[in-house]
């Protein structure tokens, strides 16, 4: 499913997500998003900020849309 909305940005430079959306992706408050742009595009998406294998917040590389600590990552490659 597809959503669609028009928001104006306030005097301080916020956007509101609409409650749909949150809702949709399962944003709630206090979550961490990640914001990418590039010459005509922002992308907003849910930050996932911790090792999807141990937990671990720190060292974090992105691997196929995932978070992976350096030491998990590691693992994987030496089990290859």
């Amino acid at each position: 499913m597809i959503f669609t909305n028009f928001r104006e940005i306030d005097k301080t430079g916020r956007l509101v997500i609409s409650k749909d959306i949150r809702n949709h992706l399962n944003i709630k408050a206090g979550d961490i998003l990640q914001i990418e742009a590039d010459d005509e595009c922002i992308t907003i998406k849910k930050a996932e900020s911790k090792c999807v294998f141990c937990n671990s917040p720190e060292n974090l590389i992105e691997f196929n849309k995932k978070y992976i600590c350096k030491d998990c990552f590691a693992k994987l490659m030496q089990s290859q």
